[in-house]
Parts: C-alpha cells; sequence; structure tokens
C-alpha cells in the first residue's frame, strides 16, 4: 500500500501534468500571418479608459475540478474516497473559476472614431503590457485601423 506522501507526490504530478495539457495561465494566440488586412483611417472623436472583461472559456473551472478531485481522492481514506473527490472538486471547480476570471481582466481603451468615410465606430483596445509597447489616445489623434476576418482590430497612431 503507498505512503500518504508517495499519493501526494502522484497526485501533483498529475496536476502539473493536466495543468500543461489544458494551458491555464497560457495566451491564446490569434495566427493572423498570411491572412488579408481591411485598413481604414481616421480621427479619434474620444478614448476612455476602461476595464476590459473577456468571457470565461471554462477551461479554469473544468481543470480546478479535475485536479481538486483527484487529490481528493488521493488524500481521503478508505469509503470516504468518494467524498473527497466531490469536495475535492467542487473546491477546484472554484478556485480554477476564479483564477480564470482574474487572468480574463485587464486595462484597455474605449475609442469612438470617426473614420475618414465619416462613420463613427467605437473599438476597445486592450492596454499592452510591456512598458515600452503602452500608447495612450486622445481626441483628435490620426490613426489607423487595420481588421482581419476574425474580427479582431488593432489600432494604431499615425
Amino acid at each position: 500500500m503507498a505512503s500518504r506522501g508517495h499519493r501526494l507526490s502522484a497526485v501533483v504530478r498529475m496536476a502539473i501534468l493536466l495543468l500543461g495539457v489544458v494551458g491555464l495561465g497560457t495566451a491564446d494566440v490569434v495566427a493572423q500571418s498570411q491572412t488579408m488586412q481591411s485598413i481604414r483611417y481616421g480621427e479619434v472623436v474620444s478614448a476612455e479608459q476602461i476595464t476590459i472583461t473577456d468571457q470565461p472559456t471554462g477551461r479554469g473551472a473544468q481543470t480546478g475540478a479535475t485536479v481538486g478531485a483527484i487529490a481528493g481522492y488521493a488524500l481521503a481514506d478508505g469509503r470516504d474516497r468518494w467524498l473527497g473527490a466531490v469536495l475535492g472538486g467542487a473546491l477546484g471547480s472554484a478556485g480554477g473559476r476564479a483564477a480564470e476570471k482574474a487572468k480574463k481582466t485587464r486595462p484597455g481603451w474605449e475609442l469612438i472614431i470617426k473614420l475618414d468615410s465619416g462613420e463613427e465606430i467605437g473599438v476597445q483596445v486592450p492596454i499592452a503590457t510591456k512598458k515600452k509597447d503602452r500608447t495612450s489616445f486622445g481626441p483628435g489623434e490620426r490613426v489607423r485601423l487595420m481588421s482581419g476576418p476574425g474580427g479582431q482590430t488593432k489600432v494604431t497612431k499615425m
């Protein structure tokens, strides 16, 4: 029979493996190479700093529930293992959901832009995480908008 310490280290190894497979904490990258981009020009009418909240994918809760259930099962004794798995899964799910929610919130800009065609549009742009890449926007500034087939738009100052 395996000792509790040996079972715990096996659970930790399994959790690390699952986190690596699911990718909790890794950024989703949208490949835009070799795709046509639509380019438009305009002027910033208003710029307001906002908090951008992305839709949760549910991967955090799923990963947390899986890891929690495995840990709960491994740490419980005898007949109570099913109860340990259920409680561990519930606690892990809540923790994973909270971690994903924190990851999905970031600062950004809400820009109202009057295009050269006369049309006004609104765009939410995340603030870059690297200090050297951060850009601020203000009314009256000329901007270029590049939009791809995925619906994402990149806004840069002219």
